[in-house]
């Protein structure tokens, strides 16, 4: 028990939505839970009175009791890390390979080289090796001028645990495993290294932010998309046709280019559409209508799955909503949604329309 305790006393903070939690008690408590079939004992943390679960979505910052950095992990590792009364973080493991136990480790007076003096190490030894394998390392790992490119995409880290903004990327960082090197993050703010992990992205193309599972995947994208429109761009390829007045205009449907052909053959001048900016699930997103012709608003949508999802989950709404404020604003006079079942009488209606102007 004195041995975890070391471990509990060393938190520092604990935060739930980057929120800090006044800690006004804490203990460690050896039970068996009554739902548990196995029946064993196992040590449990209260937290003002409550029992910590790993349905609990708590950030930890706790101060290593080996080499005294300091870690944020979530409620699930820190408390396997009481129960297996774990002295080490991810660092000091690396970093004291050779260590036999954390007894001897704490016994030793070698002073562990810090962060940035790490990294200045790590540095050296990756100019020793030759371009082959410089080359190699790189055909997976980002290197400065990949980030910088995809940078401007990334939000977070650790599923939103870290904003971006509060970290500096490391292309090289010496592990101690068969890899030899990795890329990391440094949290300056808090002095530690973060891995890759569960990015959360904003779509290049939709402008909504969604979770990856590595950054290294993205190394060779001259876009970044969500899996809707990676979906979207590989079945309905982004494609370019001109109007009657040779302007170019983006297409990606038949149904589409059908409408613009329509278009041209009535001497109507279409152009692509606006990017209208509208609220869905608390997360400022972009609605790129398909056309424009004049001051009316155009979206052609076939019988794809997509769209009837975006219709049961209520973004469709949302972008409804967002049109009817544009147009209460006198930015644009009406909206069409054409589908195939309303073709013909939707074309006929828009004619008509545009003969009145």
């Amino acid at each position: 028990m004195d041995e975890r305790l070391k471990i509990l006393n060393n938190i520092t903070e604990i935060t739930k939505d980057n929120i800090p939690i006044e800690i006004k008690n804490i203990r460690l408590e050896f039970s068996c839970n009554k739902y548990s079939s196995k029946k064993n004992s196992i040590y449990h943390i209260t937290l003002n009175d409550k029992h910590l679960s790993k349905k609990d979505t708590f950030n930890i910052k706790y101060k290593c009791v080996t080499c005294e950095a300091n870690q944020i992990v979530g409620t699930t590792q820190f408390l396997r890390k009481i129960n297996k009364c774990s002295y080490r973080c991810s660092l000091c493991v690396n970093i004291n390979k050779d260590t036999k136990s954390v007894q001897q480790l704490l016994k030793t007076s070698i002073v562990p080289l810090s962060l940035k003096e790490q990294k200045y190490e790590s540095d050296m030894l990756f100019d020793e090796y030759d371009d082959d394998f410089k080359d190699n390392y790189y055909t997976y790992h980002l290197t400065d001028d990949d980030y910088k490119r995809i940078s401007k995409n990334i939000i977070s880290l650790h599923n939103g645990k870290y904003k971006i903004e509060d970290l500096e990327y490391w292309p090289v960082f010496k592990t101690n495993n068969q890899m030899l090197f990795s890329s990391v993050f440094y949290d300056n703010s808090n002095n530690l290294i973060i891995r890759a992990n569960q990015p959360i992205l904003r779509c290049d193309n939709c402008g909504n932010d969604w979770r990856a599972k590595t950054l290294e995947k993205y190394k060779n994208c001259h876009k970044i998309m969500c899996s809707s429109c990676t979906l979207c761009n590989k079945t309905l390829k982004i494609r370019t046709t001109k109007n009657c007045v040779n302007d170019i205009i983006l297409y990606q449907s038949k149904l589409e280019l059908k409408f613009i052909d329509w278009c041209n053959n009535n001497s109507l001048i279409v152009k692509n559409g606006p990017s209208l900016s509208y609220v869905f699930q608390d997360v400022v997103r972009k609605y790129k209508v398909d056309f424009m012709i004049n001051d009316l608003l155009i979206e052609i949508k076939d019988n794809h799955i997509w769209y009837k999802n975006d219709i049961n989950s209520g973004k469709n709404e949302a972008k409804l909503k967002a049109v009817k404020e544009a147009i209460n604003k006198g930015d644009y006079k009406e909206y069409y949604l054409i589908t195939p079942d309303i073709w013909v009488n939707t074309l006929k209606t828009i004619k008509t329309n545009l003969n009145k102007i």
